[in-house]
């Protein structure tokens, strides 16, 4: 089987792009976060992912789509290498995480680890008000087995340093991972270093993928933490019973953060 874990960006005008890769990878399972849906008629149509990803995986009939929260614009200061980051959409849209599966998914939940979905408009609470969940789902694969999924786009801090609020939702995450007897996979952009106390929640129950094969970095060239030695912020974490046939971090200007390729068993 073959999972692909991957921030598709909610600023970047890529879905052409993102289109071409999901037809040219052939996944079983997506794992994005950063997927937008269309709310208002005005908006741009060039920064709706949703209905790209849905043509490009026609093959993989069952799905959970959970947006965080509603936005228009977005509005920061020293964001994203800029002094001002301002952004129009033209009107509002839906933005979260998105699961798309071969297999039928029997059981899903979509777990707030802070605040709820809400219609955002004040720019000057955020990120102290930013509203993040994770994906759960439980798949029905052949011969009567069962594998866990979570998918989770992390509390944003400037650093990747972690927080106490990082913390708390890296433990919420890891209990919701290690409920079930079965195989679980956890994915998502997490927003934090590899090396964070964050992190290290996990390694009691999970290997950490990118740490075993020893990836350097998950974001392109042009993202502005990359002159650090390991620029690592977005993870796929496997229970030990499940075979991992190859790893990769494939280097990709599908979007602002690079592809994580699994193939397993």
């Amino acid at each position: 089987m073959r999972l692909i874990c991957l921030n598709v960006a909610l600023f970047e005008t890529n879905n052409e792009k993102l289109y071409e890769f999901l037809l040219k990878t052939k996944p079983d399972i997506i794992c994005l976060q950063e997927v937008a849906g269309k709310i208002d008629p005005k908006v741009n149509p060039a920064y709706i992912s949703k209905g790209f990803i849905d043509k490009a995986t026609v093959n993989l009939p069952y799905s959970f789509f959970s947006p965080n929260w509603e936005i228009r614009d977005f509005h920061r200061k020293n964001f994203h290498k800029k002094e001002s980051f301002d952004f129009e959409f033209g009107g509002f849209l839906k933005a979260g995480n998105y699961i798309k599966s071969k297999f039928k998914i029997f059981k899903e939940a979509n777990v707030f680890i802070k605040y709820k979905t809400i219609k955002f408009t004040d720019w000057s609470t955020w990120p102290a008000k930013q509203p993040k969940a994770v994906q759960v789902v439980d798949l029905e694969l052949p011969h009567s087995k069962n594998l866990r999924i979570l998918n989770y786009h992390g509390i944003w801090t400037k650093e990747k340093i972690g927080t106490t609020e990082t913390l708390k939702a890296c433990k919420k995450i890891n209990k919701l991972a290690t409920e079930v007897n079965y195989p679980t996979i956890i994915t998502g952009d997490f927003n934090l270093f590899p090396d964070t106390e964050s992190m290290k929640v996990f390694q009691d129950h999970f290997i950490s993928l990118v740490d075993k094969y020893n990836i350097q970095t998950t974001r392109p060239g042009s993202n502005e933490l990359n002159h650090l030695q390991r620029n690592v912020v977005d993870f796929i974490l496997v229970t030990p019973d499940i075979k991992v046939n190859s790893f990769r971090v494939l280097a990709s200007d599908v979007s602002d953060h690079l592809p994580l390729i699994l193939d397993f068993e």
